[in-house]
């Protein structure tokens, strides 16, 4: 169980400890012996030793030299010396070395036994010690795994306004979830919300990429200030800055300091994100402070992807806003049924369009558009006995996800309306309305990454014979198709839109401008600008970036 160390030049005085003990009795189960520091030293280094007993005073090097060893090498050893002088020099310095005691020759066997004994008992206690450390480490370490799952709970269940909110509430869930916040602490709401994931993910990895947002607005937002940033729900980080004191304002940089982190989240982690700034409050008052900030988040249906700060009178305007009736194309049902696809997806975006130019765009605006498609599409579906499933065989959209901002709903609107022309006109089973079909799908997401086996699933086919399908029937490759579909639809904005370049370099489907200029010109011989110049747009200045 424990182990023993005899140093001692003289061999006799070796033998006689060795056997003047029943070492067996009080616990040490191994005994080592050394004649020298050198021998000492090997046998430290190739054993787990717990006492050693050692003398003094030896020809080649003395223990003192070999305890200074022993405290770089072997600290868990406790040393006994043993010395035939009563020197005050040596006791002293034993005890600088950190010894645990100091023994005269001749030594009676039951002083060396009682002496080992007290030894042992402080190693066991040393042992005790040290186990029950690192099992409080091993707790700490979990502890802390789990700090943030923890802090985003007690952050939820504090701004879910189930239960009215006060002192004694908020301690019950400190102790819950063991978070030590006082209740005087002042509290800054920051929400970001991503507006647009720019790269299609599953949802497995969006739980990453959210992991990374969490991370980074730890890392660029607070910085090392007091805080927490946690994921709220899907798409929505929220950041909190700790005061012990109301600080005077809002700080002046915070704001260049949120522009820097979504410049990054969509530089690195393929989103486009929105941020609400609200106001220094106390713990109690947070349910109260966040339900603002997302008032402010719904009423941002234009999908902006600057700072937003929280306007006092935002109640009082969102609850005096008058419903403006939306201008509802009346063939659009005709459009959709006589299968002209792309005037229905012009028709829907031109919607779209008219509600952003709208003074004050509101949530119940989106809403209408949104039902008013679903009316427009639906029962043309039911006419033709189509089971409404069919288009949604999985999940479909919610609407509070569809009608959280404009580029949602336009995402939506040209989904289902490629889907519902998808059944409302299959043109039988021919190879050519196969083709066909994933001609208009393809031109209704031109702005998006589209992949071969994307575009395979939806027209049901395998991803190698669509591709011979498709060329067969139009002569050129699925990848050339998209191509100069998008260098189309480039040309059409530039000459019946202001859009800047870079604009409609994405909306074309382009994330680098540069290889959208590159392309443009390799299939039209000019630059977007050249292009736009010498075809006569009608705009007063030209932009470009």
């Amino acid at each position: 169980m424990y182990s023993l160390l005899i140093v001692d030049d003289e061999y006799y005085a070796v033998e006689a400890m060795l056997h003047a003990v029943d070492w067996k009795g009080i616990g040490i189960d191994h005994l080592y012996t050394a004649m020298s520091a050198d021998e000492a030293r090997s046998v430290l280094i190739n054993n787990q030793v717990d006492i050693m007993i050692c003398d003094i005073e030896m020809p080649e090097e003395d223990g003192l030299s070999l305890q200074i060893w022993v405290q770089q090498h072997a600290a868990q050893v406790e040393t006994i010396f043993l010395t035939g002088h009563a020197e005050f020099s040596y006791a002293q310095k034993a005890i600088q070395l950190h010894s645990f005691d100091y023994l005269l020759k001749p030594i009676a066997s039951a002083s060396l036994m009682e002496t080992v004994k007290r030894a042992l008992e402080k190693r066991m206690q040393n042992l005790e010690f040290t186990k029950l450390t690192e099992t409080y480490e091993a707790y700490a370490k979990e502890d802390q795994s789990w700090k943030p799952k923890r802090m985003t709970r007690f952050w939820k269940d504090l701004c879910s306004s189930r239960y009215p909110m006060n002192e004694a509430k908020i301690k019950e869930l400190k102790l819950i979830y063991h978070v030590d916040i006082d209740p005087g602490t002042f509290i800054l709401p920051i929400l970001f919300r991503v507006e647009e994931w720019l790269r299609k993910f599953p949802d497995k990895d969006l739980d990453i990429m959210e992991f990374g947002l969490c991370n980074a607005a730890e890392e660029f937002v607070l910085n090392g200030s007091m805080g927490d940033a946690i994921a709220d729900q899907r798409g929505y980080v929220l950041v909190l800055l700790y005061a012990s004191d109301p600080p005077p304002q809002v700080p002046d940089t915070l704001e260049l300091t949120c522009k820097d982190y979504m410049a990054r989240c969509t530089a690195y982690l393929s989103c486009r994100l929105s941020c609400y700034i609200g106001e220094w409050t106390l713990l109690t008052n947070m349910p109260e402070s966040y339900r603002k900030l997302k008032q402010v988040h719904r009423h941002n249906v234009a999908g902006s992807d600057g700072v937003h700060y929280m306007l006092p009178s935002l109640e009082k305007q969102a609850s005096t806003s008058e419903l403006i009736p939306l201008p509802w194309a009346s063939d659009i049902s005709l459009l959709m049924e006589t299968g002209k696809i792309k005037e229905v997806l012009y028709k829907a975006d031109e919607l779209i369009d008219w509600i952003e130019s709208q003074k004050y765009v509101s949530a119940e605006l989106l809403q209408s558009y949104y039902h008013a498609m679903l009316h427009s599409i639906y029962p043309l579906l039911h006419k033709k006995g189509i089971s409404l499933h069919r288009i949604y065989p999985a999940e479909e959209p919610l609407e509070a996800d569809v009608t959280r901002s404009l580029a949602a709903l336009r995402e939506w609107a040209h989904d289902l309306i490629s889907r519902a022309g998808l059944l409302l006109h299959p043109d039988g089973e021919d190879t050519h309305s196969v083709v066909k079909q994933v001609c208009l799908y393809i031109d209704a997401r031109l702005e998006y990454d589209l992949g071969r086996e994307e575009i395979a699933e939806f027209a049901r086919f395998h991803p190698a014979y669509l591709s011979r399908l498709f060329k067969k029937e139009t002569g050129i490759s699925l990848s050339d198709y998209i191509l100069q579909a998008r260098i189309k639809k480039a040309q059409e904005l530039l000459l019946n839109t202001s859009s800047t370049v870079t604009e409609i370099a994405s909306k074309a489907g382009y994330v680098n401008y540069t290889h959208f200029t590159k392309m443009f010109k390799k299939y039209t011989g000019l630059t977007p600008q050249q292009y736009r110049r010498q075809n006569g747009n009608k705009t007063d200045q030209e932009r470009t970036l």
